[in-house]
């Protein structure tokens, strides 16, 4: 019976001699070769192609590990044992990925170090007792890991189908809506009247909006998702902010009531303007979705102690006292049933709330008297320094 031909690898003299000595002494085993790093193991390896490589895990250049993977690598047939003094799970695992098939503690009997040798050259399995039970505790935990990241990827995965679809039934609307004006125009222009072809014109403008507002939301949602991203803040003044947020709805600009006198309007607060203007937008549209047509949105903005509080409110059907906060939540409305009378994407008061937490403030919806909602928006307030 030819003999198991064992590489040894150790930076320690004293052991690696040890080692050597155990080794020779086994009949059925004969050393081919020491190393003393890495290096020296990898070459030596290649030279002689032993059956067993035993490699210390901490030794000069790379270690046990980058030995293992180069050794398992270039020599298939050659079966890898770790030798360490075991300080660490980690090492365990790093070993075991790079391709050990047994790992010895150094204080193991020698019985046991032959045993593993003999067992790893039939391309057994073996552990000592001392990392058995962490390599266990590891997988287990591992385990957990893997299956809480699987609920995660399937949660995503029907985030992402939800947000496909209600992203498409989105824009279908609006998309539709143009397609119908322009077929119009197309077939019948020649019929229209001026009053009727302004009509057609003013719905594609307002399907057009809509598109905007759309994408405007997207785009600052995938701002504000960046890993890292800081909100830059500087003093705005909350009449201009008002303004920019009310020049998005060209058409409908008469459905809102500004109720803000000059003084109010001239005050400041902290804020990436655009952004600011994003999260009030939403609101915006949000109240002209809910609001009967003959009722306006009022619109308010004052100080508030540190804050600066935007006030919108709408005459719609106002949200349940169990649903202000889940409102603020991607892809929720106020009114989850099939039958609601408005439509919208679920993400806009949640791009709100994102924005708003940007800026250091918050954002909330109260009922409001006569009916509806009044939805407020806290922003910093900014103080002039005092002279």
């Amino acid at each position: 019976m030819e003999r198991i031909r064992v590489l040894i690898a150790e930076d320690e003299p004293a052991v690696r001699e040890a080692m050597v000595d155990l080794i020779s002494s086994d009949p059925s085993m004969e050393v081919v070769g020491t190393a003393k790093d890495a290096d020296e193991a990898i070459g030596l390896a290649r030279e002689t192609r032993p059956d067993v490589a035993l490699l210390d895990v901490k030794m000069p250049a790379g270690g046990g590990p980058r030995a293992a993977r180069e050794i398992r690598r270039d020599l298939p047939q050659t079966h890898v044992v770790a030798l360490s003094a075991y300080e660490d799970r980690r090492t365990v695992l790093e070993m075991l990925r790079a391709g050990v098939v047994g790992y010895i503690v150094k204080g193991t009997s020698a019985d046991e170090i032959l045993y593993t040798v003999r067992r790893s050259m039939r391309g057994q399995g073996s552990l000592s007792v001392e990392v058995t039970a962490d390599v266990i505790h590891e997988l287990a935990s591992l385990l957990e890991r893997s299956e809480s990241l699987t609920r995660e990827l399937q949660e995503l995965n029907r985030t992402k189908s939800d947000l496909i679809q209600i992203l498409s039934h989105e824009l279908f609307t609006p998309i539709t809506t143009i397609q119908g004006f322009a077929f119009t125009v197309a077939e019948h222009g020649a019929d229209l009247t001026p009053e009727e072809v302004r009509d057609l014109a003013q719905g594609v403008s307002r399907a057009s909006d809509r598109i905007k507002r759309l994408v405007g939301n997207l785009a600052a949602a995938a701002r504000l998702d960046r890993e890292g991203v800081e909100v830059s803040t500087r003093p705005v003044v909350v009449g201009d902010l008002l303004e920019q947020a009310l020049s998005e709805f060209p058409n409908r600009r008469e459905r809102f009531r500004l109720l803000a006198d000059p003084d109010r309007l001239a005050a400041r607060l902290w804020a990436d303007q655009d952004l600011a203007t994003r999260a009030v937008v939403v609101v915006l549209e949000n109240a002209l979705a809910m609001s009967p047509k003959d009722e306006p949105v009022e619109v308010d903005a004052a100080v508030v102690g540190p804050d600066l509080e935007i006030s919108i409110s709408d005459r719609g059907p106002g949200v349940p006292e169990e649903r202000r906060e889940a409102i603020f939540e991607a892809f929720t409305q106020g009114d989850s049933s099939t039958t609601r009378p408005h439509e919208g994407l679920g993400i806009g008061l949640y791009l709100a709330g994102r924005i708003m937490r940007a800026h250091g403030g918050s954002i909330g919806v109260l009922p409001r008297a006569g009916g509806g909602s009044t939805f407020v928006l806290d922003f910093p307030a900014f103080v002039e320094p005092a002279a």
